[in-house]
């Protein structure tokens, strides 16, 4: 048995950028994966192609997996374990999920959530839990059952695909209303409804990006896992049904039609608003509008409010401190600060 050999069962971009660290830190490492082109890519960093999986665990001392199926986990690691162990003598087996992390803290960096299985105590194994943490920036120790990694990709998921479905409706919303949908990003994307799914993929949506379609179908495939997975546990996601159906929807229309924005032109179609000729009908331009808009006005100091609350009562006391006169509306009879209140007119004195 070759020192220092990792095997893997499944691959993605970023297990793949994974095993080629591996490779490049001296270790040999074999792979099984069903998509020929990633195999083909880890073939030219100098990785050993497996014809299929048990092939993969074939004179390692720790195999990777990296499934998404559970099931699948589960029949490979408890029907085989005997047979990795004793036939094979596998050490370690990791069960694995890397993605690449989107927050302000980590962006860009790979997360790695895995348990670790020792078979036995091997006296020539060169790869272990440090040689794991090396290949990504953050690292999340899992407890319990077998299935680290395809349960913390479950969670993921419902969550992405639910704030995709919804970022498309608030964006059909909000053009229905008559508001330009690149005004509506723009908005959205600094406020409190923002997520890095509306902020990263409505604008290839906008822009009517080519990929979109390819995205569906993996959505489409995703959410299937994630059903069967909530159906074993016994676990309703009403949410995520609705989600599902959507995206369904869709992909189905995309696979007739071969319109890449496909998922949108279903949301046109139930709205009656075509979202893409509305964000190109017209230029937006906030910088112009601005300016626009500073040359229309005139040096004012009495400013009334029609409707406050925390905001709006915030805004009007900055501009009180900044030597305006303002009076206020709201149907509130006390409001935080308020010093004087007319009940016959509801206006309130703001300024004292």
């Amino acid at each position: 048995m070759a020192r220092g050999a990792v095997g893997f069962v499944g691959l993605d971009e970023v297990s793949l950028n994974l095993a080629a660290s591996l490779l490049q830190s001296g270790y040999a490492v074999q792979a099984f994966e069903a998509s020929s082109q990633l195999l083909d890519d880890f073939s030219k960093q100098g990785g050993k192609r497996c014809t299929n999986l048990m092939e993969s665990g074939q004179g390692v001392n720790a195999l990777v997996i990296l499934i998404s199926h559970v099931d699948q986990i589960n029949d490979l690691f408890f029907a085989d374990e005997v047979f990795l162990r004793e036939d094979y003598q596998i050490e370690i087996v990791v069960d694995m999920h890397a993605s690449k992390a989107v927050s302000e803290a980590l962006n860009g960096k790979v997360m790695i959530t895995l348990k670790l299985y020792v078979l036995f105590i091997g006296h020539t194994a060169e790869f272990n839990f440090c040689s794991v943490a090396a290949m990504g920036e953050k690292l999340f120790l899992f407890e319990g059952d077998i299935g680290a990694g395809s349960k913390s990709k479950m969670v993921i998921e419902l969550l992405e695909e639910i704030h995709f479905v919804a970022s498309l409706e608030a964006m059909c919303l909000g053009a229905q209303a008559g508001i330009h949908p690149r005004i509506i990003y723009d908005i959205i994307s600094n406020a409190a409804g923002n997520s890095w799914v509306f902020k990263n993929y409505v604008p290839h949506l906008l822009r009517g990006n080519q990929s979109t379609h390819h995205l569906l179908s993996a959505f489409n495939q995703n959410l299937g896992i994630v059903l069967e997975m909530a159906k074993s546990l016994i676990f309703p996601l009403p949410l995520l049904t609705v989600a599902h159906q959507q995206i369904l929807a869709g992909y189905s229309h995309g696979v007739k039609d071969g319109e890449d924005t496909a998922l949108l032109k279903v949301w046109e179609k139930l709205s009656g608003v075509n979202i893409i000729d509305a964000a190109n009908a017209k230029a937006y331009n906030p910088e112009e509008l601005a300016s626009k808009l500073s040359t229309k006005s005139k040096t004012v100091k009495r400013i009334g409010f029609i409707g406050l609350g925390a905001m709006g009562f915030g805004m009007a006391t900055h501009l009180l401190k900044s030597n305006f006169t303002v009076l206020g509306y709201d149907v509130s009879l006390q409001l935080p600060g308020q010093s004087s209140y007319n009940p016959c007119s509801g206006q309130k004195n703001l300024s004292g």
